[in-house]
């Protein structure tokens, strides 16, 4: 009878212990899901105020008129043009089907070309004339005055490293001396975490609950081996330059300061992250903020390792202020990172036999002149 006493006691209390966390489970879900609507009405008021995130569309090129094929190929000589909140956006698309100016091939001689290639941030910018390549080519023409030199902006919204890899032909087509790569998060996001995904099933179902994700945060860990296979694109990129005689130049890839947003920019980019992982929700961008710290690490590394061109673009732009969400820029922001690249691609630049032969024509002419 005193054994009976005793199960019935401890039962009552595993019950009791049981239906107190399932209680608390619960609230801890809808405490949880109650700050997430908080959050999507201040992302929400954050759209309506800033008007480059309110037109994203029009500044990262990705309005659906301007698509051949959507998220691969901008269908040639595509236009849109809007006037929003007294800013200019407008996109053009040349014949080659890229938002840059019109160029030859084959490329007519003694020009230097530098080709920038990547997804939206590369891409970005109120006009043509706004986007870092553009930038960057104003700069370097203002510094070589007179040298034949074109940037060639052949980004194209939602690819990723792969995109350039399997299209590498038809880049090195053009006859680059040097080639940019800015570009990470469409691999982490829209590559890496879908096929973790489909590697662990239970967690992306777990992940539904915003609370089961807080207790058992993602693994970064785990992360590794995708990340790692971006960086070797990039490696075999850089060695196909190589053999082809042509500069590369690669870019870690930047992102705001998680511990210098405010809160309102903290919630939304918490809700931004949720809609760039939503083949693989994460509800928070500090779990962002972490797989890409891991990657640029990582990167710092590779870069190292294989004695590659790199800017560190990530510890260079980190200001929130910069940032219109979780990587693409202010205009402002845009004008920074075509500072950013700037040294590195002036340093290829002047490396290139077309600079070089530049540079002693032009010894050549004032000692002629001297002479007479």
């Amino acid at each position: 009878m005193h054994t009976r006493s005793w199960l019935i006691r401890a039962l009552s209390a595993a019950w009791l212990l049981v239906t107190g966390i399932v209680i608390a489970g619960l609230a801890g879900e809808l405490w949880l899901r109650l700050e997430r609507r908080a959050s999507i009405e201040a992302s929400a008021r954050f759209a309506e105020g800033n008007v480059f995130f309110a037109n994203s569309k029009e500044l990262n090129a990705t309005n659906r008129s301007l698509w051949a094929r959507h998220w691969f190929k901008y269908r040639p000589g595509a236009r849109m043009e809007m006037t929003v909140g007294g800013e200019l956006f407008r996109v053009e698309i040349n014949s080659r089907g890229y938002r840059t100016h019109e160029f030859a091939v084959p490329k007519p001689e003694g020009l230097v070309r530098v080709v920038c290639i990547g997804a939206s941030t590369t891409v970005a910018g109120r006009t043509n004339e706004e986007t870092y390549p553009a930038l960057l080519e104003a700069t370097l023409r203002a510094r070589h005055p007179g040298l034949p030199l074109e940037v060639l902006n052949l980004g194209v919204s939602g690819v990723t490293t792969e995109y350039w890899h399997g299209r590498l032909d038809r880049v090195l087509a053009y006859e680059p001396d040097v080639i940019v790569a800015y570009q990470a998060i469409n691999d982490i996001c829209w590559r890496h975490l879908p096929r973790y995904a489909e590697a662990h099933p239970w967690r992306g179902l777990a992940y539904r609950s915003l609370l089961l994700e807080r207790l058992f945060p993602l693994p970064i860990d785990e992360l590794e081996p995708l990340l790692m296979e971006t960086l070797d694109t990039l490696g075999s990129i850089a060695r196909a330059c190589r053999e082809s005689g042509i500069g590369y130049l690669a870019g870690s890839f930047a992102a705001p300061d998680p511990r210098r947003t405010s809160d309102a920019f903290r919630r939304h980019l918490d809700v931004n992250t949720e809609s760039w992982t939503r083949r693989f929700p994460l509800h928070d961008y500090e779990t962002y903020a972490a797989i890409l710290e891991r990657y640029n690490r990582r990167f710092v590394e590779f870069v190292h390792r294989e004695h590659l061109n790199h800017v560190l673009v990530h510890q260079e732009l980190s200001d929130p202020a910069l940032f219109i969400d979780v990587c693409h820029f202010t205009p402002e922001g845009i004008e920074r990172l075509s500072e950013v690249f700037l040294p590195a691609v002036d340093d290829l630049v002047r490396d290139t036999p077309a600079y070089r032969r530049w540079v002693e024509s032009a010894r050549v002419d004032a000692d002629r002149r001297l002479l007479h």
